[in-house]
Parts: structure tokens; sequence; C-alpha cells
């Protein structure tokens, strides 16, 4: 993986597919215990979390550390940001610090914010940038996803039909998720369906995508309106809340409710779904909003599975990129 050395991990886009499944693979191996290497000895790594975070933060620090480099972890609160200093002046500086940089940053009430802060900070630094969740994009727990789909379903998991479903959720949240998920099955060449009630479509700009990276690789990506429809034939019911993109808040509010019932994930979509289908959440998840705790604690649940390759996938990117 010495061609990604010193790149930035700001979103899937900008990897091909060779790059992604040489991930896939290094985490593969790294999980397996046959590869023990300290890859990071001597680094530090700095985490900058403007919004909370649970699997990302501690992963992130616990794979750090196996592989023999220092993390921290800093808010705002006790960074000069708090004082008004600039993203500016705050990148170039934990650059000249650290040897990379974690950064989970996004403000849902004006779409796009993150990712401008993202990319400026990438810019402005002189280390690798690596996003831990913005408002467009979450590509460390799409691999980790990806790594958990090859685990579960085998060898030929881009033929077996994923949907990743739009559930409900009192709580709005980032569609990063949904839009990784796209770029990577159609660049892995996967079979998904993206569900989702009218007025939460995905951004333009990763639809576009998709449909010219799926017909490069032979990839099905599909869009329904119907969570019944779309549970027919699964092997994967993924649930994921995000906000409507074309909505301010409130109107979001207004234009969830009346989903509830229809787009909460139940046992009934599961005999829809192919036997032994699994399900899968990025977590964290209320049960009874994106799915009830009869599914959600279920034999067909992976999800405590799903959140461990988060350590694995993020170690393979740590050690590729620093």
């Amino acid at each position: 993986m010495k061609d990604l050395k010193n790149r930035d991990f700001l979103g899937l886009k900008d990897f091909t597919r060779a790059e992604l499944e040489g991930l896939l693979a290094l985490a593969a191996e790294l999980k397996s215990g046959r590869d023990r290497g300290r890859y990071l000895e001597g680094k530090n790594l700095g985490m900058l979390f403007t919004v909370p975070s649970t699997r990302t933060r501690i992963s992130f620090q616990v794979a750090a550390r196996q592989l023999g480099a220092h993390a921290e972890h800093y808010s705002p609160a006790e960074l000069q940001m708090s004082n008004h200093e600039t993203l500016i002046d705050t990148a170039e500086v934990m650059g000249r610090f650290l040897d990379g940089i974690v950064v989970r940053m996004y403000d849902l009430g004006s779409y796009g914010k993150g990712r401008a802060d993202l990319q400026l900070m990438a810019e402005r630094s002189r280390v690798p940038v690596i996003n831990a969740l913005d408002d467009k994009e979450h590509p460390c727990q799409i691999l980790a996803d990806v790594l958990t789909m090859q685990e579960k379903l085998g060898p030929d998991f881009r033929r077996k039909r994923v949907v990743l479903t739009w559930a409900y959720a009192k709580r709005q949240k980032s569609p990063g998720v949904t839009h990784s998920m796209m770029v990577a099955a159609a660049l892995l060449g996967m079979n998904l369906t993206v569900a989702f009630p009218p007025g939460f479509e995905p951004d333009e700009e990763y639809t576009a995508f998709a449909r010219d990276a799926a017909r490069a690789s032979g990839a099905t990506v599909e869009y329904c309106h119907d969570l019944d429809e779309a549970a027919e034939g699964a092997d994967v019911i993924y649930a994921k809340s995000w906000k409507s993109l074309v909505s301010t808040t409130e109107q979001d509010r207004e234009l969830r409710e009346p989903h509830r019932e229809a787009w909460r994930v139940s046992a009934s979509h599961f005999e829809r779904a192919n036997p032994g289908a699994l399900f899968m959440d990025c977590m964290p998840l209320i049960r009874g909003d994106e799915a009830t705790a009869e599914v959600v604690d279920g034999s067909m649940s992976v999800r405590y599975d799903e959140a461990e390759n988060r350590l694995h996938a993020q170690k393979a990117i740590l050690a590729a990129l620093l």
C-alpha cells in the first residue's frame, strides 16, 4: 500500500477499486493476527472531534496504540478554537506537531460546511487528514462495513443484495454512511439498493458518481421508496437514518414524523428477505426507532462484529497512510 502513503482519507471517491481492495485485504490480515507489525512506532496521532463519538474515537485510539503510535483526543473547547482561532492556524500548527490528524466535523444546519472545513484543514496541514465523519461521508465506517460483509457473506459478497434503508430516528444525522456506501458499492461492483421516503434523496454528487462508477465495475446501485419492496430477497438490511438535504431543520422534523412506523426495520422485513439475511447498523441506534429490539438483538444482527471491525479497518488506514 505504498501508493497511499501521505495521502488524505477524506472520502472514498478519491480512491480506486484496487486501492479499496488493498485496504480491505490489509485490514483482514491485521485482524487475523498474522501481521503484528508496529508500523507507526514513534508516531503521534491527533484526533479533533467537534461532535461526540464512541466507536470512532476509541477504535482510532486503540488502533494507533496497537500499531506503536500515541493518539491524543482534543475537543474545540480544549483548544484555542474556543477563542476563535481559525481552522487554518489550527491545521498549520497541528501539522507541525503530529504525523496524522483524525477529524470529525459537521454542522447539519449548514450542509457541506463540514466537508469544506475538512478540506481546508487537509490543504493547510502538512500531514494526512482522515475523515472521522463529516456531513458528506463516513469512509472509515464503510470500510469496516464492507469488511464485515466480506467475512459474513464470503468471497461472492458482491453478488449479494444489500439494502441500505433510511430508518426513522428522532435525532437528525449525517448522510455520510449512505453516501460512502453508495461509492464503495459502485467501485467494488456490489449489488446495492438504497431505500428512503420521498424528501430524503441522497446528494446528486454521490448518485452521479455511483452511476458512472457502477457502469465501469458492473455494480448495481438502485433506489426505492418502499421498505417492504426493498426487503424482498435482501441478504443484508442496513438501517441508517439521515437528515433531509433539501429541508431546514424544522422542515425535516415535520417530514420524518409520518414515517415513524413504516420505516422501522422489523421481523416482517426479514420474512421478506432471503434466509440467513443479516441486520447491520453503524450505531448508535435506539431500539424501537430505526429498528425493533427483536431485530437489533436477534440472531440476524451482526452489529457488534461490525463495530469491532472499525478497529481493524482503521488500523489498515493508519498503516497505509502514515
